[in-house]
């Protein structure tokens, strides 16, 4: 019978120490000074062994990305970019004709200057 109690005294001990230790492990108070111990010495690494210029290649890389990006657009909205069309009584291997954006100055202007005249008339009616 001793052996028994034994036995399970160190069943109901092990019990306990298991949910303490996951209690500790779960918690974010235990993992806060290991997590700050590892800033700490990632932050030293980063001050000896990373060359500060490598730092701006990401922000290099997007610039770049971005600027080309804001080109598409640009050809995109203004339909600057040329826009290749096959027509059905082409012959088969004539390849597509290209067809490119033509801007009439002249009739922009006429339309800006109509659009400016609208908004002087609204504001001298509303105002």
């Amino acid at each position: 019978m001793m052996p028994v109690k034994r036995l399970q005294s160190f069943k109901e001990s092990f019990d306990e120490i298991l949910g303490i230790v996951r209690v500790c492990l779960t918690s974010f108070w235990f993992w806060f000074p290991v997590l700050y111990g590892v800033y700490f010495y990632l932050q030293i690494w980063l001050i000896f062994c990373v060359h500060p210029l490598t730092i701006l290649i990401l922000p290099l890389f997007l610039s770049i990305y971005l600027i080309l990006q804001e080109e598409k657009r640009a050809k995109a909205f203004y339909d600057l970019h040329e826009s290749k069309y096959l027509s059905a009584s082409r012959p088969i291997g004539a390849g597509p004709e290209t067809k490119t954006f033509k801007w009439q100055v002249e009739e922009s202007v006429k339309e800006y200057a109509e659009l400016l005249k609208k908004k002087q008339k609204e504001q001298k009616g509303s105002g």
